[in-house]
């Protein structure tokens, strides 16, 4: 039990529950996952899933994986649309977080049926029906524009979720080796992960800095000085990548996107500097 981490535990917790009722659906589970999250605060007492709008309403990839992954650990199973625990998984909801459990016994007895909790989801939180293939969604003009983006410290529910309240509908992804310790943002996964909710994805390496150029960076200043000689090394040897950027900017809401949260220690920022110095478009960090 102790490779689980807490939201894991509630995650069973939750199915138990909702196994009870003869409601153990996934849709019902994602729903009162989000409603822990979004009306009982449940992320003040342990690291919880994020989410985002999608086909159905708010969704978790994370708690998708994680479905996965305690099936093949042995505790839970699913038999057509219904999730159940093993005797192994009912042991381990037990060692769920009390108070959060707590949470979870007064949100699970509220709705009976699918069709219950999406029609109060939908209605209380209509910022996460915006992808719905249920509601229908008006036709919106956007403005073209210049962002900046991390994912340092995000999973790939609040990396999206992110996107979609800025209206972004492209990611340019600025790193010379798009891989990741987190693998939701490897390349192939992360634009994946995009194509599902509607986004572009396209991958400049020439405007990525080698990996060796980072060892032994400790202090901002070490920092400056990287990117000082980045900007008049590789900038400089690609303007015809930059001036890409500049023109997807035009017509598409672009972030530029690298991996560190904080914008002084990532060559991203460099280059939407100089594409402001350039044709005065000003990037917004989100």
């Amino acid at each position: 039990m102790k490779s689980l981490n807490h939201k894991q535990r509630i995650l069973l917790k939750v199915i138990e529950a909702l196994d009870e009722k003869g409601t153990s659906s996934r849709f019902m589970l994602v729903k009162n996952l989000f409603l822990l999250a979004h009306e009982e605060n449940i992320g003040r007492l342990i690291k919880f899933y994020n989410f985002f709008p999608y086909k159905y309403g708010p969704f978790s990839n994370v708690c998708y994986a994680d479905l996965a992954k305690l099936e093949k650990e042995g505790l839970l199973t699913e038999q057509g649309t219904h999730l159940s625990l093993t005797e192994k998984g009912v042991q381990a909801a037990r060692t769920a977080d009390r108070r959060a459990s707590l949470k979870v016994k007064r949100v699970t007895r509220k709705f009976n049926s699918d069709r219950e909790i999406r029609k109060y989801v939908y209605k209380k939180f209509p910022e996460y029906t915006v992808k719905s293939e249920i509601v229908p969604q008006p036709t919106k003009q956007t403005t073209p524009g210049l962002f900046t983006i991390g994912y340092e410290g995000r999973d790939i529910d609040s990396f999206l979720n992110t996107l979609i309240k800025n209206e972004i509908d492209l990611i340019i992804d600025v790193r010379k080796n798009p891989f990741s310790m987190n693998f939701s943002f490897t390349k192939n996964k992360l634009q994946n992960y995009l194509e599902k909710i509607g986004m572009q994805y396209i991958h400049i390496p020439e405007l990525g800095i080698e990996s060796n150029q980072r060892d032994n960076l400790s202090t901002l200043k070490d920092y400056q000085a990287l990117f000082k000689k980045y900007q008049t090394t590789t900038l400089k040897e690609h303007p015809k990548q930059v001036e890409h950027i500049t023109q997807l900017s035009r017509t598409h809401r672009a972030a530029l996107m690298c991996f560190e949260a904080d914008t002084a220690y990532c060559h991203r920022t460099i280059i939407a500097r100089d594409i402001e110095m350039k044709h005065g478009m000003e990037a917004t960090a989100l």
